[in-house]
């Protein structure tokens, strides 16, 4: 839900207007992911630049494109998030957003002690910064 928040304001802030059938959902899961890979790209005005909310998914759309002939950069920029390590085993660098998984791990651990020995209580919220990890996938724009 942040993910398409984020993007959706993204979009308004560089006065992009929002068009709802550019979004679709892929449930974090690969056969959903191509379902929706397939009717982004199917439609008759597609977008030239996609931002997927996982690498999984991102990946799908990258296969998807190849099998229809879209060349990924050149005729489509793709975007994943969470920089999963089977990215990269595609056949096009991955650019993606990158979280900080091993800090994330650790402050996990540290917090759940915390709260084990009643020094610390529910729920804990702590934001960590992601960054964008440029690769292949995407066209830059000169």
């Amino acid at each position: 839900k942040m993910r398409v928040e984020g993007y959706l304001d993204a979009l308004g802030e560089n006065h992009i207007p929002i068009r709802e059938e550019y979004l679709t959902r892929g449930e974090f899961l690969r056969s959903p992911a191509r379902q929706s890979a397939k009717q982004l790209l199917n439609l008759k005005d597609r977008p030239t630049a996609v931002f997927v909310a996982s690498a999984v998914m991102a990946l799908e759309l990258i296969d998807v494109a190849k099998k229809m002939d879209i060349k990924v950069p050149d005729d489509l920029s793709v975007i994943g998030f969470d920089d999963n390590p089977l990215a990269e085993y595609s056949s096009v660098g991955l650019t993606t957003v990158s979280q900080p998984l091993v800090e994330m791990g650790r402050l996990a651990l540290e917090n759940l002690h915390q709260i084990a020995l009643a020094k610390a209580a529910l729920p804990v919220k702590i934001l960590l910064e992601a960054k964008l990890v440029e690769r292949e996938s995407c066209s830059r724009i000169k």
